[in-house]
Protein backbone atom coordinates (compact mmCIF):
# COMPACT_ATOMS: atom_id res chain seq x y z
CA UNK A 1 0.00 0.00 0.00
CA UNK A 2 1.39 3.27 -1.14
CA UNK A 3 0.38 6.40 0.62
CA UNK A 4 0.44 9.60 -1.43
CA UNK A 5 2.51 12.42 -0.15
CA UNK A 6 1.11 15.53 0.95
CA UNK A 7 0.61 18.85 -1.61
CA UNK A 8 2.93 20.63 1.45
CA UNK A 9 6.03 17.81 0.78
CA UNK A 10 9.05 19.25 -0.02
CA UNK A 11 10.14 16.05 -1.68
CA UNK A 12 9.56 16.58 -5.11
CA UNK A 13 11.00 19.69 -5.58
CA UNK A 14 14.16 18.35 -3.66
CA UNK A 15 14.53 15.63 -6.43
CA UNK A 16 13.90 18.15 -9.30
CA UNK A 17 17.12 20.07 -7.64
CA UNK A 18 19.06 17.38 -7.63
CA UNK A 19 18.10 16.10 -11.44
CA UNK A 20 19.56 19.22 -12.18
CA UNK A 21 22.73 18.78 -10.54
CA UNK A 22 24.13 15.86 -12.84
CA UNK A 23 27.34 17.71 -14.08
CA UNK A 24 29.33 16.35 -10.60
CA UNK A 25 31.34 13.96 -11.11
CA UNK A 26 30.84 10.54 -7.90
CA UNK A 27 33.28 12.19 -5.92
CA UNK A 28 31.94 15.10 -5.42
CA UNK A 29 28.11 13.58 -4.05
CA UNK A 30 27.77 14.54 -0.48
CA UNK A 31 26.25 11.78 1.18
CA UNK A 32 22.80 11.00 2.88
CA UNK A 33 24.46 12.29 6.12
CA UNK A 34 26.04 14.98 5.03
CA UNK A 35 22.77 16.52 2.46
CA UNK A 36 20.64 16.22 5.93
CA UNK A 37 22.92 17.85 8.09
CA UNK A 38 21.44 20.74 5.28
CA UNK A 39 18.45 20.55 6.67
CA UNK A 40 16.98 23.64 9.14
CA UNK A 41 15.94 22.04 12.28
CA UNK A 42 12.19 23.87 13.25
CA UNK A 43 12.26 22.30 16.63
CA UNK A 44 12.99 24.26 19.73
CA UNK A 45 16.12 23.70 21.64
CA UNK A 46 14.42 22.58 24.87
CA UNK A 47 14.09 18.74 25.22
CA UNK A 48 16.10 18.29 21.81
CA UNK A 49 18.32 15.23 22.80
CA UNK A 50 19.44 14.25 19.24
CA UNK A 51 20.80 15.84 16.31
CA UNK A 52 18.30 16.31 13.33
CA UNK A 53 20.26 14.94 10.79
CA UNK A 54 20.47 11.34 13.18
CA UNK A 55 16.75 11.18 13.19
CA UNK A 56 16.31 11.69 9.34
CA UNK A 57 18.58 9.49 8.57
CA UNK A 58 17.26 6.67 10.61
CA UNK A 59 13.92 7.26 9.40
CA UNK A 60 15.11 7.07 5.80
CA UNK A 61 16.98 3.73 6.74
CA UNK A 62 13.27 2.48 8.31
CA UNK A 63 11.55 3.65 5.48
CA UNK A 64 14.06 2.02 2.95
CA UNK A 65 13.85 -1.61 5.23
CA UNK A 66 9.98 -1.24 4.69
CA UNK A 67 8.63 0.92 7.44
CA UNK A 68 5.34 2.39 6.20
CA UNK A 69 4.16 4.78 9.30
CA UNK A 70 5.77 6.30 12.26
CA UNK A 71 4.53 3.36 14.56
CA UNK A 72 7.01 1.21 12.24
CA UNK A 73 9.55 3.65 12.30
CA UNK A 74 9.61 4.13 15.80
CA UNK A 75 9.96 0.59 16.04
Amino acid sequence: MTVPADASSLIPPVLDRLRKQSDVGPGEVPGLLERLAQVPDPREPRGVRHALAVVLTLTACAVLTGATSLLAVGE
